[in-house]
């Protein structure tokens, strides 16, 4: 089952990254779940292990700092108009961005700023990234921003009165039996290896890879969240059900996680949801045969996670394809996008046999 789908990720072992992760189903029916590959080959060759950790990069952003925040809209202490000044004292030349602006990457913060080369002090981050130049106003096109989720983690702190790491593992993690899932692992025999910095010529590994995750202690908005993926088929499970985790209980109403789900951006350069990819007539890591308005995201060290919106069916692909340089990563782009496709086709042909 999926033979295709599961033999076009093999084929990028050793020269798109050295591992892979990858499962496939509807609801919460797993059709393919399997693993390839070496989870490090320099300075030292390691196995790949169904308990391996993947640092996700920025898809953190969605798994756990948007979920904190939609549990919150749903709880009633967040509403997408508040604007941020509401929450922070200084805004800096950001005082008209609402939530909704943080969430769809309208806000027109920069997308990113080297903070940790160019800061000695974190606690400084959120002054320099709100005093930042404008890339344009709140709301007038998409600008993906890691700042501007650093500012929504800030943001989720003052409101959930602590650090992001226990909001998510109050709010996400342990909800949705994701129990390996956790920023700054300890357990370093765990981790699937990343990248040699460029700027200092250090392995990554053994920390979050994205620097100024890294420069801001390991929990960011932006990044720093490390899962298996026995817990990232937990977390698809729940996103194809719409909010309904595996073990039945309702993790978001349908009506908050509908509200997540919805296009804000069809007219601009990406098609946004709150936190969530979409697809619509843009161009979209997700492939071609996705159907309009399925949803997921991407992390930068080659990770993914994408739902088909008229089906159900949802894909992980889980990779370490910066062990290789983040230069290789085109070999990566091309294997995710046929993935998410196959996947479609596989899926068709096995329903149109009565699956």
């Amino acid at each position: 089952m999926f033979k295709d789908s599961l033999e076009l990720i093999k084929s990028g072992i050793g020269t798109a990254f050295p591992c892979a992760a990858v499962a496939i189903g509807v609801d919460d029916k797993i059709f393919a779940r399997d693993f390839f590959g070496y989870r490090q080959i320099q300075p030292t060759t390691l196995s790949l292990t169904e308990n391996s950790l993947f640092d996700l990069a920025s898809l953190s952003k969605l798994v756990a700092t948007t979920m904190v925040a939609l549990k919150f809209i749903e709880e009633g202490k967040l509403k997408l108009s508040d604007k941020i000044g509401f929450f922070l004292d200084n805004t800096g030349n950001f005082g008209d961005c609402e939530i909704l602006h943080l969430l769809t990457h309208t806000s027109g913060i920069t997308a990113g700023i080297p903070l940790f080369d160019e800061l000695k002090n974190r606690d400084v981050a959120l002054f320099r990234i709100l005093n930042s130049n404008k890339c344009g106003e709140p709301g007038e096109d998409v600008l993906y921003s890691c700042m501007g989720y650093i500012v929504l983690q800030h943001i989720l702190e003052k409101v959930g009165n602590e650090p992001l790491d226990k909001l998510a593992e109050k709010y996400v993690f342990s909800p949705l039996k994701m129990n390996s899932t956790c920023y700054n692992p300890t357990n370093k025999d765990l981790l699937v290896a990343t990248e040699c910095y460029p700027h200092n010529g250090e392995w990554a590994t053994g920390h979050v890879h994205d620097e100024n995750a890294y420069f801001l202690g390991g929990v960011s908005g932006n990044a720093g969240v490390f899962a298996n993926l026995d817990d990232m088929i937990s977390f698809a499970i729940m996103c194809s059900r719409k909010g309904v985790a595996k073990d039945d209980d309702i993790y978001l109403s349908k009506e908050i996680f509908d509200l997540a789900i919805k296009n804000y951006t069809p007219d601009k350069k990406e098609s946004r949801g709150l936190g969530f990819q979409l697809k619509g007539v843009q161009i979209s890591p997700m492939g071609e045969l996705m159907s309009t308005g399925s949803y997921g995201h991407t992390g930068f060290t080659g990770t993914s996670f994408y739902t088909d919106y008229e089906t159900g069916l949802w894909g992980i692909l889980l990779t370490n394809a910066v062990h290789y340089g983040r230069n290789n990563r085109n070999k990566y782009f091309t294997i995710r996008r046929k993935f998410y496709d196959t996947i479609i086709t596989e899926y068709k042909n096995l329903r149109s046999d009565d699956l």
